[in-house]
């Protein structure tokens, strides 16, 4: 038994060493750009007497295609200023190549979504009326606002074709693209763009990839392409931009499967994962995730700049909730933003799981996995339920799920897990507005919130 336990564990580590065996780690290391997995859980009985009606959902664009040319990124600037020097070895043409191709699938189609993209923000949409009938009663309203960009708007209309509704629906308010306090606040506060340009999350970032990254790293990755009159004419931060920009643009593949398919190429052709190891996949990967982690999850301060930033919209969700329950004609309230969003509000509200603060850069992925909390068309979703005898009807529950399941919330008590009295939830968030992230009313205004925000 012990010399096949060591076998076993002899061949583990060699697949992991060599280069020519990184196929067999392909379904992993993916981050935020994994594909949606669905919900993983059962759903629990509605409790008796109480009925869904009214859904406050907040999800991330689908898998999309690229949002920018190959042609414009670093990696094929360098590979092209290389090409010109004569100085691209064996793999630095078939990297090119790859990328050229990428480029003619990829140009026609930036910034859409991807035919995985579609299916996947539809089928959200089938089961929530599959699951939650009720809410979307003939003649009701599905208010939609949404970031103003293509892969944007397309989620949006692809989960509401799931619903069988379209955009431009009869009755319904028109697509919201003006929605920035809410769904893109780094783009409002003064104080959350300098974080983003400047932040110590790219300390953090940097000081795992310093840490981590074998001696020699650089010149043993990129002599692979280059020669070597070439690699010393470049200095250490183009290198890094290099390699990283490489494997970023990698992650496109994960969500053109079909595309390349369909196209009448094979995957080998586009594979620039190929040119990694596991170890350097779960290094990049590492860096990413250690990245979305600082900058936009709870990182080492959950109280920091980052996650307040999800206030508005934390505050925008309690406002609609309590306007459906003194009466509108409206079935879901649905809004389509970004990832930073999502794992932003996640540890605003203390979802259990996924809210824990690391001061510990090298162990953050214990409590917090990017792929979990935030893959393409991750959403949050509030169910509202509403009592239907005389001694319910003036109740109101509420359960939380994230990516479909349902979720906790740390430091929230109630009888009857998930779902929370709606006075409960209230009272809850309120005082953490007043006392730990400076709201007064929420009535504030909370695009003077965000400028003011530091």
């Amino acid at each position: 038994m012990k010399k096949r336990l060591f076998y076993f564990s002899f061949l583990a580590v060699f697949a992991f060493a060599n280069p020519s065996k990184a196929q067999n780690c392909a379904d992993f290391y993916w981050g935020s750009q994994s594909l949606y997995p669905g919900p993983q859980n059962p759903v629990t009985p509605t409790p008796e007497e109480y009925t869904p009606i009214f859904i406050n959902y907040v999800g991330r664009h689908g898998a999309s295609h690229l949002v920018k040319d190959v042609s414009t990124t670093f990696v094929f600037h360098i590979l092209q200023k290389a090409d010109s020097a004569h100085a691209l070895k064996v793999d630095g043409n078939k990297l090119r190549k790859m990328l050229a191709l990428i480029e003619t699938l990829e140009k026609p189609k930036l910034d859409n979504i991807t035919l995985s993209g579609i299916d996947d923000q539809k089928a959200i949409g089938k089961r929530m009326l599959a699951e939650y009938p009720s809410v979307f009663k003939p003649g009701s309203c599905i208010k939609v606002s949404a970031v103003k960009e293509e892969r944007m708007t397309q989620s949006a209309a692809a989960l509401l074709a799931g619903l069988n509704r379209t955009l431009d629906a009869p009755g319904c308010d028109k697509t919201d693209y003006n929605d920035d306090d809410n769904l893109q606040p780094f783009k409002s506060g003064p104080g959350l763009k300098e974080f983003a340009e400047k932040g110590d999350w790219k300390d953090n970032v940097d000081n795992i990839r310093d840490t981590k990254r074998p001696d020699n790293f650089n010149i043993r990755f990129l002599n692979r392409f280059f020669e070597q009159s070439f690699f010393d004419s470049i200095d250490e931060d183009t290198q890094n931009k290099f390699i990283a920009d490489m494997y970023n643009l990698s992650l496109v593949t994960n969500a053109i499967h079909r595309e390349i398919t369909l196209a009448g190429y094979t995957w080998a052709q586009v594979d620039i994962r190929s040119f990694f190891t596991c170890d350097e996949l779960a290094l990049f990967d590492n860096l990413n995730s250690a990245a979305d982690f600082y900058k936009s999850g709870p990182g080492n301060d959950k109280q920091g700049i980052q996650v307040r930033s999800a206030v508005p919209l934390l505050v925008n969700m309690i406002n609609t909730t309590d306007a459906y329950s003194i009466g509108q004609n409206v079935a879901a309230d649905v809004r389509i933003t970004t990832s930073e969003s999502i794992a932003s509000l996640a540890a605003l509200m203390n979802f259990k799981g996924v809210s824990k603060e690391s001061n510990d850069i090298f162990k953050f992925e214990k409590v917090w996995k990017a792929e979990e909390v935030i893959p393409l068309s991750a959403n949050i979703q509030w169910i509202f339920y509403k009592g239907t005898t005389p001694d319910t009807r003036r109740d109101y529950l509420v359960k939380f799920l994230l990516n479909e399941n349902e979720i906790a919330i740390d430091g929230l008590k109630t009888q009857t897990p998930p779902y929370y009295k709606w006075e409960d939830v209230k009272a809850f968030y309120l005082k953490k507005l007043n006392d730990e992230w400076d709201v007064e009313k929420l009535s504030d205004n909370m695009h003077t919130y965000l400028l003011n925000l530091k």
